[in-house]
């Protein structure tokens, strides 16, 4: 019997078919249990309460207004396709964590759950390069253009770069030799000075190297 803490995850589609997809994909790896699944925002609020996920996979069609009293409660796997995942790195009203593409390999969904999971921020391969693009056309290029409370120190803007390139807290916290403690508290500091609810929009935000 495995008795390993396991990552509990709810699934949100509208279609069965897509539900059952997204199920597969992520049951072929033993860390994650699919504890739930929802049609629709009023049913996935419901399994969400029961259930106490640790992550929502969420087919991206659902409209964001629908899913805001789960902001903070699970992390957030958005599965969409480039139009609808360019509206959700746009909002600023709920805290994704990860962008997946729908036509992405099933090992994307997996590794984007895992990131969540970590929280870290995760954009796939089949996303990142025209949501940079898109990021660079409608937003500053450098965060010091984003009205903020104060200039970013040295070591926030060490810990934004790292951020940048995807890392998580504790992958953070071992290369500059800091605890994670401290780099979760730099990192809440930048999305302050930033004025930003996410780590998804401060890559946005944060200039390409």
């Amino acid at each position: 019997m495995d008795h390993r803490i396991k990552v509990r995850i709810i699934v949100c589609a509208a279609h069965p078919y897509t539900r059952l997809g997204i199920r597969r994909a992520l049951e072929q790896d033993p860390e994650f249990s699919v504890v739930g699944e929802a049609a629709d925002a009023g049913e996935l609020l419901s399994v969400a309460e029961s259930c106490e996920p640790d992550v929502v996979v969420l087919e991206g069609q659902l409209q964001i207004s629908h899913v805001q009293e789960l902001d903070g409660a699970a992390a957030l796997v958005i599965v969409a396709d480039m139009d609808t995942a360019t509206h959700w790195m746009r909002s600023t009203q709920v805290n994704v964590h990860a962008l997946v593409h729908c036509d992405d390999p099933e090992e994307e969904l997996v590794e984007a759950v895992h990131r969540a999971t970590d929280g870290t921020c995760y954009v796939s391969p089949g996303l990142s390069g025209a949501l940079l693009k898109m990021t660079r056309a409608v937003l500053p290029r450098h965060l010091a253009a984003v009205p903020t409370h104060a200039p970013l120190t040295s070591r926030e803007s060490e810990v934004l770069q790292l951020v940048r390139w995807g890392m998580a807290n504790k992958e953070i916290a071992r290369r500059l030799g800091l605890s994670e403690k401290t780099i979760k508290f730099h990192v809440s500091n930048v999305l302050a000075k930033a004025h930003v609810a996410s780590r998804a929009q401060l890559i946005a935000l944060a200039p390409a190297v």
